[in-house]
């Protein structure tokens, strides 16, 4: 039955895409997709996982008639491995599925019925069945995150960004840090921020030292900081310009390392 729906689906858009030809407009046909993903793509016990397609995230359907966006979407399925939510079939550009996590693997296949997904007035899809994963985190996992650089002036003191602490949709939002590391090798004073109270939390940490958010005199909620800035001692930028005649220097590369757990 499937393959008798492909042929049908395939037979349709090209008799679809001979009539754009005829009538004159230029089929767009963009590179292989393969939209379903489960997020986030490491969670925590007791997680609600989302598993998704989307062929609209780049496109949009205009009808040249009523029921034409209805009529070309794709029959899709989806299944999962363990079985935790039951199998969904939908004739529809777009669906989502909720369920609860389960066990240290989660696989999520999509079966899109056919290999062409034709997005009216002139897009053409070529497609291919995937399955996306999701795993369950045990212990702690070590994120390194390096803070771009600044130097305004030659011989100047750098100024860096912030980073982002890693969060949804990469890992579970029921992450949070347990310590902060410096790995550089000068001195730096480490700035927490995006708890649930909104204050900031800073502290100065020697080459190889830690912040432990369980530590005294660190806010309860520090750990749910989802922003991390840094200002290192005693680093300087090379000789250069100040970016107008002469190239900017490059500022001196410093990364932080952040370790997160589940609640």
């Amino acid at each position: 039955m499937r393959t008798i729906h492909s042929k049908l689906f395939r037979y349709c858009s090209i008799a679809v895409c001979s009539i754009i030809v005829a009538n004159g407009c230029m089929l767009d046909r963009r590179p292989i997709s393969s939209p379903g993903r489960v997020v986030p793509d490491q969670y925590c016990p007791g997680d609600t996982l989302t598993a998704s397609y989307d062929f609209l995230t780049f496109n949009a359907c205009t009808p040249r008639s009523d029921g034409d966006c209805e009529r070309s979407a794709p029959t899709v399925t989806m299944t999962s491995s363990p079985v935790l939510f039951p199998s969904t079939t939908l004739q529809s550009y777009q669906n989502t599925v909720s369920f609860p996590a389960s066990g240290d693997r989660i696989d999520v296949n999509f079966f899109y019925g056919s290999t062409n997904v034709f997005i009216p007035p002139a897009v053409l899809l070529l497609v291919r069945d995937n399955t996306a994963s999701a795993t369950r985190i045990a212990g702690t996992i070590d994120t390194t995150l390096p803070h771009m650089g600044n130097c305004a002036r030659g011989f100047a003191v750098p100024t860096y960004m912030p980073a982002q602490i890693p969060g949804p949709p990469r890992v579970s939002g029921n992450m949070r840090v347990v310590e902060v590391v410096n790995v550089n090798s000068v001195p730096v004073t480490f700035t927490l921020s995006g708890g649930a109270t909104g204050t900031p939390f800073s502290l100065r940490v020697g080459p190889g030292g830690t912040l432990r958010t369980d530590m005294p005199g660190v806010p309860g909620d520090i750990g749910d900081s989802r922003m991390i800035s840094i200002v290192p001692m005693g680093l300087m930028c090379g000789p250069g310009g100040d970016g107008t005649i002469e190239p900017q220097p490059a500022a001196p590369p410093i990364s932080t390392v952040v370790r997160m757990a589940c609640r």
